[in-house]
């Protein structure tokens, strides 16, 4: 894997965390402010559904950084992985 790739992942992952994170505490936030209200589950959804598709997005641009590497078998192996966490999403939330 080259460096370039390995910061991109880096920053890939950095970011979703820190935007999960921040979605996640405004949701707390508003969920002691207006307790029941639908902003504040709106929030925590979607800071919840940043944090499961961020390894996901990790795993999508990996197969597109082995792509450009033309490494063969690394795109295999995740695109296997992106299929199997495509295909668990689907069968759980579908």
């Amino acid at each position: 894997m080259s460096e370039a790739l390995e910061r991109r992942l880096g920053r890939l992952l950095t970011v979703g965390t820190r935007i999960s994170t921040a979605v996640l505490a405004m949701g707390l936030a508003a969920t002691f402010v207006l307790p029941g209200s639908h902003l504040a589950h709106a929030l925590l959804t979607v800071g919840l559904l940043v944090l499961l598709l961020t390894p996901v997005a990790r795993v999508a641009v990996s197969v597109v950084g082995y792509l450009g590497e033309r490494d063969w078998w690394f795109v295999l192996y995740t695109g296997i992985v992106l299929v199997l966490l495509i295909g668990s999403f689907v069968a759980a939330f579908g």
